[in-house]
């Protein structure tokens, strides 16, 4: 009874290849057994570094709120819910409700248009059925048989059914609540480690500064990464890996299709995005990251920065753990990795360490940079520093 719905992901997300053969730059042939350091012999010949050093910038400061804190204790109170199944009251738009139907057309039931007394749960306004079914179960009772009638539309997928009035004697079994306990010191000291609300509030809240504090440096060592990407100028791209890559994105996208059975211009259409406009945007997406390792790898060969084997390693523990796959083998199956993207993971995270390390923060409201020199004259005229603390779903076919 409800249209069906394709829910895909589009996964426009680099996939790291192995090393392939490069036209126009030096292949996999390197000499170097380092696979970071071959990777930095493959590419940083063909970069214009712009600035790096000394990004003067203001640092990110998000905070956290009364309100968000309090919304992240009561999490607590939500997951502890209870489901109720009620069985007096009126059923409302927006409630979830327990219905059994039996569908006839003509007077004849029919394949697929009934519940056969197992039940089903839908939510009133977004059951996805057809006409205005749910329309006519809001403002029944629990316990109550009634018809509801409808017409299925002419484009409907079952012809026999396409543009046919249908009723369905309808019986609303229960309506679906969560009760939800109240956030209490005993509920606190029950499902955590802390002993009352405030314990757990404060410790919450430490948290969530902590977090957010991370979260800010990642979106200012992002912005310095965008700058330099854009003062910096790639003289020559790998054209091979480039179109692979390319290529290798248009056969992902083909396979999600194909298992969807839907082609791909009309998977494409569903995220309002054309054929040349989706070639386009993968061309840009696999430029700027390419653009991006080439950089790295510059940044890296002139900084002398390196990754070893045990470094590289670790990455892929870290990877194995954050994924679930049990070995090496199954996670470069998976993403598409070799031996070298694990290094180049690492060696990206360095670089960007050693441009924030080096980049020069900015004075709040001010365009002063902090130097040795403003900070001292804070400590002369009596200033100290002080960390800012927030008190922050089967239907009749």
């Amino acid at each position: 009874m409800h249209n069906k719905k394709y829910s895909v992901r589009m996964k426009l997300s680099m996939l790291l290849a192995g090393c392939m053969s490069l036209t126009l730059l030096a292949g996999c042939g390197s000499k170097n057994s380092n696979p970071a350091e071959a990777l930095k012999d493959r590419y940083s010949q063909y970069v214009d570094l712009g600035s790096y050093k000394e990004i003067q910038y203001t640092p990110t400061e998000t905070g956290v709120t009364a309100e968000q804190v309090e919304a992240e204790i009561n999490r607590l109170s939500t997951q502890n819910g209870q489901r109720v199944e009620k069985k007096t009251g009126m059923a409302i738009k927006g409630d979830k409700v327990n219905i059994d139907y039996v569908g006839t057309v003509d007077g004849k039931e029919f394949e697929g248009g009934s519940t056969k007394g197992a039940g089903t749960e839908i939510t009133l306004g977004s059951s996805g059925y057809v006409d205005n079914f749910d329309d006519q179960i809001a403002g029944h009772s629990p316990g109550e048989t009634f018809d509801v009638n409808v017409t299925f539309p002419e484009n409907y997928k079952n012809d026999e059914l396409k543009g046919k009035p249908a009723v369905f004697k309808t019986t609303l079994n229960y309506i679906v609540t969560m009760e939800y306990p109240e956030l209490t010191d005993e509920l606190v000291a029950e499902k955590t480690e802390y002993k009352t609300v405030e314990e757990y509030r404060n410790a919450k809240q430490a948290e969530m500064v902590k977090n957010q504090a991370e979260k800010d440096v990642e979106t200012d060592k992002e912005a310095m990464m965008t700058q330099i990407m854009e003062t910096s100028a790639v003289k020559q791209y790998p054209q091979a890996e480039l179109e692979e890559r390319i290529k290798e994105m248009i056969g992902q996208l083909e396979a999600q299709a194909s298992y969807y059975q839907i082609p791909l211009d009309q998977m494409l259409m569903s995220y309002g995005m054309t054929a040349d406009g989706f070639q386009k945007d993968i061309r840009e997406n696999v430029e700027k990251y390419i653009q991006r390792k080439m950089i790295v790898a510059a940044i890296a060969e002139k900084e002398d920065i390196n990754v070893s084997k045990a470094e590289a390693d670790a990455k892929i523990n870290e990877l194995l753990n954050a994924t679930g796959y049990t070995d090496v083998k199954q996670l470069n199956e998976a993403a598409g990795y070799q031996d070298e993207d694990y290094y180049y993971i690492v060696l990206e995270d360095k670089v960007i360490d050693f441009i924030y390390d080096n980049a020069v923060p900015k004075t709040k409201d001010s365009d002063t940079p902090v130097t040795e020199s403003t900070t001292e004259a804070g400590s002369e005229t009596g200033s100290t520093d002080a960390a800012t603390e927030a008190t922050t779903e089967a239907a009749p076919n």
